[in-house]
């Protein structure tokens, strides 16, 4: 029986969460074949990247404010934080399954109406606000998550963000976790290194990315290291900011980038590539020595900067949001005097964990066994009210539409 997997993904720009609900998918179909359907806008692009793949799906129209048809779907294929928009939005057969993916930790606390002036606290901060402010939406959330992971209707991009989320909604949520993954790669892995000198940061420079970039960059260019200059692809609303604070360090910044120049960029040019979650899989999937540093909302002292190859990281792992004092790693400037060393050595085991563990083939058997499994579906998740704010929360929604004119 043909399976019908609805897509529900808007957005005009090819990267997160959207772009790996958007790889996933393709590879759903064409693996187990799922039958496509898309929520996007109408120039987004993901809608933009199956047209490119010439794979038949049916379409329909992402607008800010209008309700959205899941029309006969068997499964709804959502990000866990694109699913707060449902109570109000959501329309058609309710009893298809519905699939959330975890891919941030902090997506099941912006459920909570207030969450965003939270965004920069350590995760105790945050789980006293939602204890002991919003004590019944939490309970609905952790009820939620426990019964959707336990169902085939919630699954963690890694432990971390499963353990998260146990600490923000309280015990007894089932860990299931599927890696997140990039698309495939169109070359072989690249079998030496340019030697160009140049290191590649990958992704936006915003929220709890801008810290570790700007500290990262100052201590890859450091005096006597193999790197030279630091290429910049992305954009975020902490550009300005970072750009200002690296002046006078040879750094480069190309903007945002789209998927396939990223590789033939990369692939070409990069020594090194560090960052972390699907950016840093980009290198790792070319066979690039791949260096992972956590997020944090903390100016990083040198002392307290640390990284790690993503070989050497725990299985499925690609980043945490972490205080200054718990960056997973080793001190910078031992890891690129294994660089200098061996290089070939380190992009190697860094290709073979993204074959086995971030592959999109991978995971594409991993949610298919979730989805066949699984019997979650959307109208559960509208009676948990875990996107309900109540009284307090539903007023500060208001105020977000009425006053702010903030829509979704």
């Amino acid at each position: 029986m043909t399976r019908r997997l609805l897509v529900i993904a808007p957005g005009r720009q090819a990267g997160g969460a959207n772009l790996l609900l958007s790889r996933t998918a393709l590879r759903l179909a064409r693996r187990h074949g799922f039958r496509l359907s898309l929520v996007d806008f109408e120039d987004g692009a993901t809608r933009g990247a199956w047209q490119a793949e010439g794979i038949a799906f049916e379409f329909s129209r992402y607008d800010v404010g209008v309700d959205i048809d899941i029309g006969g779907a068997d499964t709804v294929l959502v990000s866990l934080l694109g699913a707060k928009l449902f109570p109000v939005r959501l329309k058609g057969d309710l009893r298809a399954k519905l699939l959330a993916w975890c891919t941030a930790p902090q997506d099941p606390f912006k459920f909570l109406p207030p969450a965003y002036f939270f965004n920069g606290c350590h995760w105790s901060t945050k789980r006293n606000v939602a204890r002991w402010l919003f004590a019944a939406h939490r309970k609905r959330i952790g009820r939620f998550l426990a019964e959707g992971a336990r169902r085939g209707g919630v699954i963690f991009m890694d432990s971390h963000c499963h353990e998260v989320n146990e600490s923000l909604f309280g015990p007894g949520i089932p860990p299931a976790i599927v890696p997140i993954c990039t698309g495939l790669p169109e070359h072989a892995a690249r079998s030496a290194a340019p030697g160009s000198g140049k290191a590649y940061w990958v992704g936006r420079i915003t929220d709890f990315k801008t810290e570790a970039f700007v500290a990262m960059t100052e201590a890859i260019l450091r005096a006597g290291g193999p790197i030279k200059e630091v290429v910049v692809i992305g954009d975020g609303d902490g550009l300005a900011s970072a750009q200002a604070r690296l002046a006078g360090l040879p750094v480069r910044w190309l903007g945002y980038v789209t998927p396939a120049a990223l590789d033939a960029e990369l692939r070409e040019h990069a020594d090194l590539v560090f960052g972390h979650a699907t950016a840093l899989l980009e290198a790792a999937k070319l066979g690039i020595p791949s260096l992972l540093v956590d997020g944090t909302y903390e100016r990083l002292a040198p002392q307290d900067l640390k990284a790690e190859w993503l070989h050497r990281c725990p299985p499925g792992y690609v980043v945490k949001i972490a205080a200054a004092n718990e960056l997973f790693g080793r001190p910078v400037g031992d890891c690129l005097a294994e660089l200098r060393t061996d290089a070939a050595a380190i992009a190697a085991a860094d290709h073979q964990r993204w074959a086995q563990q971030h592959h999109p083939d991978v995971v594409a058997d991993r949610l298919a066994e979730v989805i066949l499994r699984g019997d979650y579906t959307c109208a559960d998740f509208l009676a948990s009210g875990a996107a309900q704010p109540g009284f307090v929360g539903a007023f500060l929604d208001w105020a977000k539409r009425s006053v702010f004119r903030r829509r979704y």
